[in-house]
């Protein structure tokens, strides 16, 4: 799976990564966060996107409307694995 990068914004730069699979076909995306220079934590992971680091902030995952978003790029499918992973860290077991 390679998870798709959005924008919410005019910018081309993606703030936000979707950590759902892109072909379910829902009016929402489940989303985190992504910035630049953030903090790692252990439910915090990064990754590279066009020679600019990006840390995925999880513990902020929220739905949003998906007519909200531009689609920039998506991630390899290694950085994507990471980052569910990751993701998955915060769900009860």
């Amino acid at each position: 799976m390679r998870l798709p990068l959005f924008s919410s914004r005019a910018a081309a730069s993606p703030n936000l990564v979707g950590i759902q699979h892109p072909d379910l076909a829902l009016p929402t995306v489940l989303v985190c966060p992504i910035r630049e220079g953030e903090a790692l934590t252990n439910v915090r992971t990064a990754f590279e996107w066009e020679g600019r680091r990006y840390t995925v902030l999880c513990e902020l995952a929220r739905p949003i409307n998906r007519r909200t978003l531009r689609q920039v790029g998506e991630l390899e499918a290694d950085t994507a694995e990471a980052i569910i992973k990751t993701f998955l860290k915060l769900l009860p077991i």
